[in-house]
């Protein structure tokens, strides 16, 4: 091999090397940006952990594949309060919107004017009196059985609230919820 083609070989591996490199950042970056949406408080963690992950890839021998942002985070189990709550409750980003997902095998008790809310308190300091002071309401339960979803209003950032309620307003009896 000639010294230009060398030059050459050795040019466009490094150039596909920085390519992949730079494709695996960008990935890393969305999903940091994901995390930091869905757990401001993890942001900060992230943040000081991206220097290390940036650097460790940047000496690897193999490009990695890159990863994609999550779509949804794991799921939390519904707890009762005053009437029985199974299943759980993910939060999902699509696209601007942010969406609370009850899963498949949900099921409590029917009642009346069932509402689900967003509320700054754990659901632990939750009760019936204080189940709506300062908090969103999402909507109607839509069944008291299997999946369904509630889309946060424009504006709303989950990181204000600590727990998905379901709660009867009309007699302030709260049902229970899940601690996000």
């Amino acid at each position: 091999m000639t010294p230009i083609q060398t030059q050459t070989q050795t040019q466009t591996q490094a150039q596909t090397s920085q390519t992949a490199l730079s494709r695996n950042i960008r990935a890393r970056v969305a999903t940091l940006a994901a995390i930091s949406v869905l757990y401001p408080a993890a942001a900060l963690g992230a943040a000081l952990c991206a220097t290390t992950m940036f650097s460790a890839q940047a000496h690897a021998a193999e490009p990695v594949a890159a990863v994609s942002a999550p779509a949804q985070v794991t799921p939390i189990a519904f707890q009762k309060k005053s009437v029985s709550l199974k299943g759980d409750v993910r939060v999902e980003r699509r696209g601007e919107r942010t969406v609370l997902v009850f899963s498949e095998d949900f099921r409590t008790k029917n009642g009346p004017d069932l509402k689900v809310f967003l509320s700054p308190r754990s659901v632990s300091d939750a009760t019936g009196s204080n189940a709506v002071s300062g908090s969103i309401r999402l909507g109607e339960l839509a069944s008291n059985k299997g999946a369904q979803e509630y889309v946060l209003p424009e504006g709303v950032s989950l990181s204000d609230y600590a727990s998905v309620l379901v709660h009867c307003e009309a007699y302030s009896k709260l049902w229970g919820g899940a601690d996000l």
